[in-house]
């Protein structure tokens, strides 16, 4: 190996040592100025005597689903909207039911530890997570009469259709950035195939609509 080999790769591995720090740099630059938030679907379950747990449901035998959102940024987010979509529908939540927030009472001549939080309910703090219900509001009946709906459509039980990922919690932010609960693999699968899948679907129904003989004309005695 001759001297300007040695130097050549002795050059290459400093630069590729040195341009380390910069990458690390940037990504973490490119990560905390990025909305990042974990969207989970919850299903409330009750426990039995036997030591097991049974989904919970309401009147009509849907399940009771909640929204549990995580704020992963490294800055305060404030929420927009919540809501559901099964299969392609989406219902938006009109009255989110915010759980009550406190804090801790300043006063310390006073035997209340804690007294309620003035904060905007729609904000979350880094690490913050808060999770939302329906109650028994006109979002729940709208978001049943979506589930019995598709049930219908598609052969399934409300149980099934719940558990599957067919119905996913949605959140939108006030910067207009949507999450949903479901993996990013998923989604991302579904964003790339699904849109290639219609094409191929349009193309076969206008070659069958082509290759399809059209009915004898029966002239009029």
């Amino acid at each position: 190996m001759t001297e300007l080999e040695k130097e050549t790769i002795v050059a290459c591995v400093g630069a590729a040592f040195s341009g380390v720090p910069a990458v690390l740099l940037f990504w973490w630059t490119w990560r905390r100025d990025q909305e990042r938030l974990i969207v989970q679907k919850v299903i409330d379950h009750y426990p039995t005597l036997g030591g097991g747990q049974v989904i919970a449901k309401d009147q009509s035998g849907i399940p009771l689903i909640d929204v549990l959102i995580r704020n992963r940024s490294l800055f305060p987010v404030r929420v927009s909207a919540v809501g559901f979509k099964i299969y392609k529908t989406v219902i938006q939540l009109e009255t989110p039911d915010w759980p009550v927030r406190v804090k801790r009472n300043p006063n310390p001549y006073t035997v209340l530890s804690e007294i309620p939080d003035d904060r905007d309910p729609s904000e979350l703090r880094s690490g913050e997570s808060v999770r939302i219900g329906l109650g028994e509001t006109a979002d729940r009946s709208a978001l049943c009469n979506a589930i019995i709906d598709a049930c219908e459509r598609h052969k399934m039980t409300p149980e099934d259709l719940v558990l599957s990922r067919k119905v996913t919690a949605l959140v939108a932010l006030e910067s207009g950035r949507q999450f949903s609960s479901l993996p990013f693999t998923v989604l991302a699968r579904r964003i790339v195939f699904e849109p290639i899948a219609t094409i191929f679907k349009r193309i076969r129904r206008r070659h069958e609509a082509k290759t399809t003989p059209e009915a004898p004309v029966t002239p009029d005695c």
